[in-house]
Order: C-alpha cells, then structure tokens, then sequence
C-alpha cells in the first residue's frame, strides 16, 4: 500500500526538518511519497526545494517528496488538512519535522494496522527525547484511560477514513483522534515499539517544557522493563543517523546507561 508522509514546517525548523525528512527518506517501506507543507515565504520555499532535490539523504532514495507553499498565517491543524488533501496514498502517515522515526516505523505500523484490518494504527508507546540532558525516557502511554491510550501524534490510517483535524494552533492531534473515535473507526495499538518514534523536546516546541516534563515524569516505563529492553534499545537507537548523543534513559526515576554505538 502507497503511503504519504504529511509534514508540516517552518522556516525556524529547517535543521530539525532535514532530519525529519533523511528519516522518511531511510523507510523500509518501498511504496511512499513524503508530502511538505509550508507557510512560508518565496526565498524559504525555494530553500527547500533546492535542499531536497540535492541533499544526500534524498537523492540516494527513489522517496518522492513534493513542496507545497500554502498561503501564510494559518493554523497547523488547517495547514494539515490540506496536505491530507493533497496526499495521493491509500495511507496517510503524520511526520513532525521535529521528531525522530526509525526506519521501520512505517513498515510496523502497516503490519499491524494490516493484521488487525484496522483503519487506523498508533503506537500505545515513544522514546521522549531530552537532547540538552542527553537523556531519554520510555513513555508509556496504554496507563492512558481508553480509548485514548496511544501516541496520538504517530497516526498512520486510511485517507479514505480521515476526518478533518480542527482548525487550532495546537492540539489538532487530540480532536482528529476523538473525531475518529466518534466515527466508530477500527483503531489498532502497536504495543513495545517505542524505539521507532522520538517526541523531541529541543525548547522550540508548540507545548512548552513543563508539559514535557510531566509526561515524561507520568508515564516512564518502570526500570525492569527497560532493562529487559536495554540491548535493543540500544541497537535500534544505534541504526538512527545523525542522532543527538544520548548517554541514559530514564526509569522509574532512575538513569541507566546506555552505551550507545
């Protein structure tokens, strides 16, 4: 099945970005597309095309990735919804330009929803970055009450089933997740995978850092799960590039090495 990545950006999230977009381009899923969405200016749109017609982590895939410069001053939830629209895959898959995917994250993620004969798939858990503290935690968010109890930015689903997100500057995850919900739409939760996705917290984020914080504190994983986990946490962590130097992960208040090759 043709999936499209849908990612939202700013001309202040070009670094974080070109990470975002050299992981859509590492997917081991063949059948893809990467759409981007801007509000921008001219010299930043061609900025970005420029970047991903020539840059490495682009050219060495077949990944097409389309550029689409949308009029200024809306909001991300309206900025998404027409990227959903003008997505051309069976699947829709949400990229944030500011977090991190493994390059297995898409191909778990249809498995399951595969599997299941979902309409949607999320992932019920995520790595939470801290790259000024070099530190991770292992957010588990099944101790969400359910329905609700999954990474609600890490949706992969049909396009043919997407509801519109609402039209807010932050917060559109929760209301398209309620809204699927409300339609009665087969959900799947992909559980012990958390590796595959990074919800950075870099300072620019739209939620601010006490709000990162008191997930991490809530929801980490208790220290004799992640030290079952150690060895391949490790070796997944390893087969991201250009990854922050993460040292530790965080359990149950406690820090662990990591050892990260």
């Amino acid at each position: 099945m043709h999936v499209t990545g849908i990612m939202v950006t700013l001309p202040s999230r070009l670094k974080m970005a070109q990470l975002a977009i050299a992981d859509f381009c590492r997917q081991s899923h063949p059948e893809r597309e990467l759409l981007i969405a801007h509000d921008g200016d001219n010299a930043f749109d061609d900025l970005l095309r420029r970047w991903v017609t020539h840059a490495p982590p682009c050219t060495e895939t077949a990944t097409r990735i389309a550029v689409h410069q949308l009029a200024a001053g809306q909001t991300l939830g309206a900025l998404r919804n027409q990227a959903v629209k003008l997505a051309r895959g069976d699947l829709v898959c949400q990229w944030d330009d500011d977090d991190r995917c493994h390059p297995l994250r898409i191909a778990l993620q249809l498995e399951a929803l595969q599997k299941a004969n979902a309409d949607f798939c999320f992932l019920s858990d995520q790595l939470h970055g801290f790259p000024q503290e070099r530190t991770l935690v292992w957010d588990d968010w099944n101790d969400e009450a359910y329905p609700l109890n999954f990474v609600q930015g890490t949706l992969l689903g049909k396009r043919e089933k997407m509801p519109a997100y609402p039209e807010v500057p932050r917060g559109e995850d929760t209301g398209l997740c309620l809204a699927i919900l409300a339609a009665g739409h087969a959900i799947t939760r992909l559980r012990h995978c958390g590796w595959c996705y990074i919800y950075t917290f870099h300072g620019g984020n739209v939620w601010d850092a006490r709000h990162h914080q008191a997930i991490s504190e809530l929801k980490q994983m208790p220290l004799a799960f992640v030290t079952t986990k150690k060895a391949e946490l490790r070796a997944r962590i390893g087969e991201y590039i250009d990854l922050a130097p993460y040292a530790q992960i965080r359990a149950s208040g406690m820090l662990v090495p990591l050892q990260i090759p």
